[in-house]
């Protein structure tokens, strides 16, 4: 809480009244803010915290302006190290929204990811928050910058705001409560599409061009570092956004790589480090983060789902398999101490207080996402059939490792899958449609499962299964 006192007010009508006169030819100008820094500095933080209350926009342009003007004999504005010691003596101590102000003054690249970075470093776990949720409407516009060396054009695609709210989220120590809590507060204030930009600015995307060559590189490292934060969220919503938003990206990076102009060796290997993290990420919770892909997705085409188990399967088939074959078993119920049929048929109420059979849907969505991944890697038929056997061979193994009640577990075999596939006479999309039908609870005589949770798991996975 700002404890408003005589001083506080005096400093920033000082701030203004100083940045309104800099002195014949500016002279005046670093002495001024020389004297603004120091008067910050002395003030206590909670009397420090209204000064950027009590300045208007106007003020905290006038201000910039200074910071940032060139000049000699005392008419030039701040060095780096003293702008950075400006920015971090008003982020430990100014409210969320202040700083957000501060950046809309501030509002060059090198000036934006310098704030942010005080900000990380020394704002308080509530002013970061509030900092990203004020910063997150200024994402829209994708500010990104371009540089020209030796007649090379190189254009970063990362938005400067989207890059800034991503210094600060990274900045959160998941691995307390505390932590925890801002971090899933902050995710939770921003809409999909401004996390999805966010995420696009933790690949560092770059274009490098000139005649008769254009190339793309990536740099992935604070985008790993927030998938790794996320997998510490104990908010299955949370995890399902930026998860969302992850796979929205890895989505675009495969689409460059595969232009065979642009195709690179780093890309797929970034490619393969994202895809990684989130499937730690969806192992922490893989029927929560299901859940919000599934209530999240209107259209029910399950794209970014899609795009993640194509990436999961495409260089390593069998590890790829071994993986989603355990988020199979868990959606189908395995570790619940359930039967395949008992879960299956589970119903809960929705915000109406209307029973419906959520898990029968969650498992139908992701079905749908496995069928659409595996179509994507535009396998043949046989190869098709090797990719579906080989996910539920796997599933098959996950739930009699991770068990059930009193031992009971699907009925479905491998032999059954072959069957299955054999008798789809090297048709895509008809060994597709089998997978979803595989899915389904299997009793142990090998009869398929017929009853009232049968209708909503083929409303989800029917489509994406037969298309």
């Amino acid at each position: 809480m700002a404890t408003l006192t005589r001083a506080t007010f005096q400093t920033a009508y000082n701030i203004q009244s100083r940045s309104l006169d800099d002195g014949i030819l500016g002279v005046s100008r670093n002495g001024n803010l020389h004297k603004t820094l120091d008067e910050l500095r002395q003030l206590p933080p909670g009397e420090r915290e209204g000064v950027l209350t009590n300045l208007s926009d106007t003020a905290l342009n006038e201000l910039a302006s200074d910071v940032n003007a060139a000049g000699i004999l005392g008419a030039g504005g701040l060095s780096h190290d003293e702008k950075r010691t400006l920015f971090d003596t008003l982020a430990e101590s100014s409210t969320g929204k202040d700083l957000a102000r501060l950046a809309s003054a501030f509002d060059s690249r090198d000036d934006t990811q310098l704030l942010a970075e005080s900000v990380a470093n020394k704002g308080s776990l509530q002013s970061r928050s509030a900092y990203i949720e004020a910063m997150s409407p200024r994402t829209a516009d994708n500010d990104y910058g371009r540089s020209f060396a030796l007649g090379v054009a190189i254009t970063e695609h990362v938005d400067k705001d989207a890059k800034a709210i991503l210094t600060v989220l990274n900045s959160f120590d998941t691995g307390t409560s505390e932590g925890r809590a801002s971090f899933d507060q902050a995710i939770n204030s921003l809409p999909q599409s401004v996390l999805n930009n966010v995420l696009k600015a933790g690949v560092d995307k770059t274009a490098y061009s000139g005649t008769g060559f254009y190339t793309v590189s990536y740099r992935t490292e604070t985008a790993n570092k927030l998938l790794e934060r996320a997998a510490k969220s104990e908010d299955a919503y949370v995890k399902g956004k930026i998860f969302s938003s992850a796979a929205n990206v890895v989505s675009g990076m495969r689409a460059v790589q595969n232009n065979i102009l642009l195709a690179t060796k780093t890309t797929d290997s970034n490619i393969r480090g994202i895809t990684e993290r989130m499937t730690v990420l969806m192992n922490t919770d893989a029927r929560g983060i299901i859940r919000k892909l599934n209530n999240s997705d209107d259209a029910g085409v399950a794209t970014e789902l899609g795009a993640y188990i194509s990436e999961i399967l495409r260089n390593d088939l069998e590890g790829g398999s071994k993986i989603l074959g355990q988020q199979l078993a868990l959606l189908q119920g395995a570790g619940t101490g359930q039967s395949p049929t008992d879960f299956f048929e589970q119903q809960v109420r929705n915000r109406s207080d209307k029973l419906y059979y959520r898990n029968a849907q969650d498992l139908g969505y992701y079905v749908g996402g496995m069928c659409k991944g595996v179509d994507q890697l535009n396998a043949d038929s046989t190869e098709t059939g090797s990719i579906v056997k080989s996910i539920l061979s796997a599933g098959i193994s996950a739930a009699n490792s991770l068990g059930r009640a009193s031992g009971i577990v699907s009925g479905l075999t491998s032999f059954m899958v072959d069957d299955v596939v054999k008798q789809a006479n090297d048709d895509r999309s008809k060994i597709l449609h089998g997978l979803q039908g595989l899915a389904m609870p299997v009793y142990a005589d090998g009869e398929r499962y017929q009853g009232p949770a049968e209708g909503p798991f083929n409303a989800k996975a029917g489509y994406m299964c037969r298309h």
